[in-house]
């Protein structure tokens, strides 16, 4: 397989953060795909925050999507041309929860869903996590902040709404303390 010719491209619909654009591909077999949607995004960022006392610092809001309200990890999008992950990683946290980490270590990057759109997800592990400010939230958003023993987070599938990428957060968040036991949280809050 190689991967497929653009034969004509049209953008949809544009703004700051979001694009939609429709492609007329070719794929090597000769096969004319007609319309082709594609989603384009900036780059995400996903923090994992710990506390010191080993708790998960988390953020409760709406999602109007979804219609539902979601319990998990605070996180955001990247600004046009930003590639600092650790710093938008922070950013987002402080603005999200009002804490600040001591040290962000990179646990796994992906795509959300390259099959429609072209972003990528940035994940950190973020410990010794303090509330430092308070929130500074978008127009937009209402979030509620809340702390809750990492271990008791790990069972994120009982939760009643799970976000299938704070579910992949864990994976990669686990994954990295299994190579560096001396940075797991401690079971006692």
């Amino acid at each position: 397989m190689k991967p497929w010719t653009i034969l004509s491209s049209k953008q949809v619909m544009r703004d700051r953060f979001m694009g939609l654009r429709t492609d007329r591909c070719i794929r090597d077999d000769g096969h004319i795909v007609e319309a082709y949607h594609v989603t384009e995004l900036t780059d995400w960022v996903t923090v994992i925050p710990l506390t010191d006392t080993g708790n998960v610092v988390l953020v409760r809001e709406y999602r109007h999507a979804g219609g539902v309200f979601t319990l998990g990890l605070p996180g955001g999008v990247s600004d046009p041309g930003e590639t600092d992950w650790p710093s938008v990683g922070a950013r987002e946290l402080q603005e999200e929860t009002g804490y600040t980490a001591q040290v962000m270590h990179h646990v796994g990057t992906c795509y959300p869903n390259p099959a429609t759109q072209n972003n990528r997800l940035h994940y950190y592990l973020a410990l010794g996590c303090k509330p430092t400010s308070t929130q500074s939230l978008d127009p937009n958003e209402e979030i509620e902040v809340l702390e809750m023993p990492y271990t008791e987070f790990l069972n994120y599938g009982s939760l009643e709404v799970q976000h299938a990428l704070h579910a992949a957060a864990l994976f990669y968040a686990e994954r990295f303390l299994m190579r560096h036991p001396e940075l797991r949280p401690p079971e006692e809050t």
